[in-house]
Order: structure tokens, then C-alpha cells, then sequence
């Protein structure tokens, strides 16, 4: 008797999802993937944001862990040596 009712619940069930898809217009299936597609490309949007940051992070840590506050033609020296670097990484 449980097994007949499991399968009773999972027929209703699909066939009330295809009801609910089968009432939806042009315009609704429209919207539904314009918001779906607006979600990924937030999502990627960041992503792509989040890694650019941490690159320019990183650079900006390398000159301030290479860098002495006495000596600034070493420090002009090192920032050069870091931009002929950075358009590769970026």
C-alpha cells in the first residue's frame, strides 16, 4: 500500500509541474530566461571582478613587501621591475 502510494504522489506531482509549465505564455518563458540569464551574468560578472582584484592585490603586496622606506631609487627600481610585469598577469 506505501509503494502504490509513492508512485500516486510522484504522478500528481509531475503532472501538476506540467500543468503549471503548460499554462505559461511566451511572454512568461521570456521573462523566466531574461532572469535567468541576468543571474549568471551577475554571477560571472563578480567572478570576473573577484580575480582581477586579487591580481591587482597581489601586485600592489609584492611592491609593498619589496619596497624600503630609506632607499627610494631602490623602490622606484622595484616598481619598475613589477610594472614590466604586471600587463602579463593583467
Amino acid at each position: 500500500m506505501k509503494m502504490d502510494e509513492k508512485y500516486s504522489n510522484a504522478a500528481y506531482g509531475s503532472a501538476g509541474l506540467a500543468a503549471f509549465f503548460a499554462s505559461m505564455s511566451l511572454q512568461d518563458w521570456g521573462f523566466v530566461v531574461g532572469v535567468a540569464f541576468s543571474i549568471a551574468l551577475g554571477v560571472l560578472t563578480y567572478r570576473l571582478n573577484r580575480r582581477e582584484q586579487m591580481k591587482r592585490t597581489s601586485i600592489l603586496k609584492d611592491i609593498l613587501d619589496k619596497t624600503d622606506t630609506r632607499n627610494p631609487s631602490a623602490t622606484a627600481q622595484v616598481v619598475a621591475e613589477l610594472g614590466q610585469k604586471a600587463p602579463k598577469e593583467i
